[in-house]
């Protein structure tokens, strides 16, 4: 059995929203054993699990007594990579900031302060035989199967040349740190566009996410990129990642993907021991998957 675990004492995190291109900030405070993630909003905790979700496009996003709070799966993520269950969380500027557009500076500030256990023990499902669940509409496909401890393999295809097929694990949560928590949030070029023009990404740079291109840039559009994001001109290849220097893993894009999976199972409420193997993950399937595991295990408890 393991220790519930906290935050030693109060830290805080700030940085421009990658959607609403504002000064944001969270604040993270220690909570009490069997508290979970909550969010203080007005001296008011709140539960943040899957019934605050109301939209996954591009980010998984909550609503907290009507507020809309975007982009929260990498501070998410790296609260669950640390194994921490209890968490009081501030978030001011309805958003939180996207950083490097990875979780690696979320998990510095909480290691800055230290993780402390609490003589509670952990709860989790142990999943005793196979459990398999498609998306139809995204064709996402997650196996969860029996194991002694939890892990994740992931495995992308977007039948890009510049991005390839990718493949990915997290084999213990130890490796968390050094193998997920750095791997940035990802994209490619005309995905940029489209979310610039509908109002979104007003915070986005070729510093906070990895950019593809799948062809040669025109000097219009790469005149575009300098100005809209502030991107020298000489730094952008004619394609293939947009801002190679920025590249830490080859498979990045799939860590990435770990990442986000593991943010968005965080909803889910209660830990997981097993191993799941997942191919083509998106936030939307992740919640959807999520859902279904909620009401499996509400099945298997009643």
């Amino acid at each position: 059995m393991s220790w519930q675990k906290t935050i030693a004492k109060q830290t805080e995190i700030t940085g421009i929203g990658l959607h609403t291109g504002k000064q944001c900030k969270v604040i993270m405070l220690p909570a009490l054993p069997n508290e979970g993630l909550v969010l203080l909003k007005n001296n008011q905790k709140y539960p943040i699990s899957l019934n605050n979700v109301v939209d996954t496009t591009r980010s998984t996003n909550i609503k907290i007594d009507d507020e809309v709070i975007y982009t929260v799966e990498h501070l998410l993520s790296a609260v669950v990579g640390l194994q921490i269950d209890n968490l009081i969380l501030e978030i001011e500027g309805g958003e939180v900031p996207i950083l490097d557009g990875s979780a690696k500076y979320f998990v510095d500030k909480i290691r800055e302060v230290g993780i402390k256990e609490e003589a509670i023990h952990k709860s989790k499902f142990i999943v005793q035989k196979n459990i398999e669940w498609k998306d139809h509409e995204t064709n996402a496909e997650y196996l969860l199967i029996p194991s002694s401890s939890f892990s994740i393999t992931c495995m992308i295809d977007y039948h890009s040349k510049s991005l390839g097929k990718q493949y990915a694990s997290l084999e213990r949560w130890a490796d968390y740190i050094t193998e997920i928590a750095p791997a940035k949030t990802f994209c490619f070029l005309h995905e940029i566009e489209m979310l610039y023009k509908h109002g979104l990404i007003k915070g986005g740079n070729l510093n906070n996410a990895l950019v593809f291109s799948e062809f040669n840039i025109e000097p219009e559009k790469a005149k575009w990129l300098t100005e809209t994001f502030n991107q020298p001109i000489f730094s952008i290849p004619e394609k293939g990642v947009l801002n190679p220097i920025y590249q830490t893993f080859d498979n990045e894009a799939a860590r990435h993907k770990i990442l986000d999976l593991i943010g968005d199972l965080s909803l889910l409420g209660i830990a997981l021991q097993g191993r799941l193997i997942v191919m083509k993950p998106g936030h939307t399937s992740n919640i959807r998957f999520s859902k279904y595991l909620k009401e499996y295990i509400g099945a298997k408890i009643l």
